[in-house]
Parts: structure tokens; C-alpha cells; sequence
């Protein structure tokens, strides 16, 4: 009996070590991407069940990524100035963040707005189910930055004509995009239990 307590003693200490190792190494990946950046991205840790970031080999741009049934897909690119001194990597790594955190609450558009928060700076902000006719911060750009051209340059590789040949329903929501309807429409791209669904 007491050679059993001495091993659950042994056993808690080895666990009370291990665990702050492992939150060590977790934060090591999951907060220090930009230190990670030449690292095959297969080797990076991802923190979310859908989207993640990955630096894309053929454009070496950091990618927030969506991963379904279907795979993976390109869904945001790190290719605008955002100022604030963050690496592409960190910055790809907080949108990614982000995104999940709208994902849960039922994203369903990215669109571009002014903040009084920031009266010299547009923002890209992401309406979810959640959030009624309120279009939540994503990310905030530089000055000067046209909300516009910086929604059609970082959403290029999720609307291009190649993901329009693959996904007719994708092509047939967003085929109004423009600087008139500066709105790009997330629900066919998203799995079917991430869908926005209407009460």
C-alpha cells in the first residue's frame, strides 16, 4: 500500500515538470512564428481547428489558411502594410486568431469600414451571427491604405477564377464584388457546420 502512494507521489512530480515544458514549447511555437519562419510550414503547430497560418513556398507569403473536409484553402494573405511593427508572421498568426474567434460566433462576411477608433485608418472587419449589423475589427491598415484595394489584394488566392471554377456556389455569391459592394461573402467557402444559419 504505501509502495502505491510513493509511486502516485513519483507519478504527480513527474507530471507537475512535464506540463510546464510542454506549455514552454507551446508557447515557443504558438507565440514566436516569426522566429520559426524558415521552418517547412508542415512543422508548425497549429493553435485552431480550422484556420491556421502557413507561408506559402511558391509566393513566400504568410497565408491564413481554412481547413475543411475538403482540405485546405488560401484565404488571406499577409500583403498589405499594417504598420505596428509586427512580423508577417505575427500579424498572420493574430488574423488567424481572430478569424477562429469570429468563426465560432458565425462569420459569414469580410468587409472594409472607417473607425472612429482610428480616423486616419480603414479597417477589414468580419460581420458574423453574432454580431447583427456591426462588422467586428479584424485588422486595422496603414494610412493611405484604400480599404478596397487592400480587401481585393489580401482575398486574391480565395477569389480567383481557379476557386470560381471549383466552387460555382462561391462565384455566384460573390460575383458582385466591387468597390460599390466592397463585401465578400465567406458562407460557400466555409464547411457546412461553420455555415451562418438564419433563426
Amino acid at each position: 500500500m504505501e509502495q502505491n502512494g510513493k509511486i502516485l507521489g513519483i507519478g504527480a512530480a513527474i507530471v507537475a515538470v512535464v506540463i510546464p515544458i510542454i506549455g514552454l514549447l507551446m508557447d515557443a511555437v504558438g507565440f514566436g512564428i516569426e522566429i520559426s519562419q524558415n521552418w517547412p510550414p508542415s512543422l508548425l503547430v497549429t493553435k485552431t481547428d480550422r484556420f491556421f497560418c502557413e507561408l506559402q513556398n511558391d509566393t513566400k507569403v504568410w497565408t491564413v489558411m481554412y481547413h475543411s473536409d475538403k482540405g485546405k484553402q488560401p484565404w488571406l494573405g499577409i500583403v498589405i502594410p499594417m504598420g505596428g511593427g509586427w512580423t508577417p508572421a505575427r500579424r498572420c498568426e493574430e488574423i488567424e486568431r481572430r478569424l477562429e474567434y469570429f468563426r465560432q460566433d458565425g462569420l459569414y462576411t469580410l468587409e472594409y469600414r472607417k473607425d472612429p477608433n482610428t480616423p486616419q485608418q480603414e479597417v477589414i472587419c468580419a460581420k458574423t451571427q453574432l454580431s447583427g449589423n456591426n462588422c467586428p475589427l479584424l485588422l486595422t491598415l496603414d494610412q493611405k491604405v484604400d480599404g478596397y484595394q487592400a480587401l481585393v489584394d489580401m482575398t486574391a488566392a480565395l477569389l480567383s477564377d481557379e476557386t470560381f471554377e471549383q466552387n460555382s456556389e462561391a462565384k455566384l455569391a460573390n460575383s458582385n464584388f466591387s468597390r460599390e459592394s466592397p463585401v465578400v461573402y465567406l458562407e460557400p467557402f466555409l464547411a457546412k457546420e461553420d455555415r451562418f444559419v438564419e433563426d
